[in-house]
């Protein structure tokens, strides 16, 4: 049985609810046909990140500026392909979402991911799924603690481990607790779940809290 648990959240781009989430985090595919139909969701019709949820949302071609959520499987995918550079984050767009508007990041395929799967696409058959070794256990809750700009301390829930996250250009350098590289990725977000995954645990949800705002002297 998936174990509930309640969290603080801001209500896709503003005011703050309590909602519901779980101990497992996004669940990662080793699926080539799955990545593929993702990339393509990201060429037409498009889709979108809302940054401070890391809500995934496709757009509506018939409504400009609106969009929809993407199914949780998909939405965990992109999140997947954006850890690891297949996808990138783009400019800032106003979107109308489930009777709320806000910012929204456009989602980029670079043209080496277009390339793989192009490859692919004359592959016959499209290569099976490799079988990936289970985690270990969820992390639990995340803490992020970004204590200055482009500077965050991660805590891995329950698990002990915990790391750093320094921006490196335009990305984010991921180190361990010894200040060793464990990876770079694109967010404060997708730094934490790659922490927690190189630890071999499932990432759980992550919470971030920039301490340099609230206790700026």
């Amino acid at each position: 049985m998936t174990a509930h648990t309640q969290t603080v959240q801001g209500a896709l781009f503003g005011d703050p609810v309590t909602v519901e989430t779980t101990d497992h985090g996004p669940a990662a595919t080793q699926d080539p046909r799955e990545v593929a139909r993702v990339v393509g969701l990201a060429q037409d019709p498009g889709l979108f990140v809302i940054e401070r949820t890391g809500l995934v949302l496709r757009a509506d071609p018939a409504h400009p500026g609106c969009a929809d959520a993407l199914a949780r499987h998909d939405g965990d995918t992109v999140g997947q392909l954006l850890d690891t550079g297949h996808l990138r984050l783009g400019g800032t767009h106003h979107i109308h979402h489930a009777g709320s508007e806000g910012p929204a990041r456009s989602v980029l395929v670079p043209k080496a991911t277009r390339d793989m799967v192009s490859r692919w696409d004359h592959l016959r058959p499209i290569p099976e799924p490799t079988r990936a070794p289970a985690p270990q256990r969820s992390t639990g809750l995340i803490g992020v603690d970004v204590v200055e700009p482009g500077k965050a301390l991660v805590c891995l829930g329950t698990t002990g481990q915990v790391g750093t996250v320094l921006r490196d250009g335009g990305r984010y350098r991921v180190e361990n607790d010894h200040g060793a590289l464990v990876g770079h990725a694109s967010s404060y977000r997708a730094a934490a779940r790659l922490l927690a995954r190189y630890h071999g645990f499932t990432p759980g949800p992550v919470e971030i809290e920039h301490e340099h705002r609230l206790y700026r002297r």
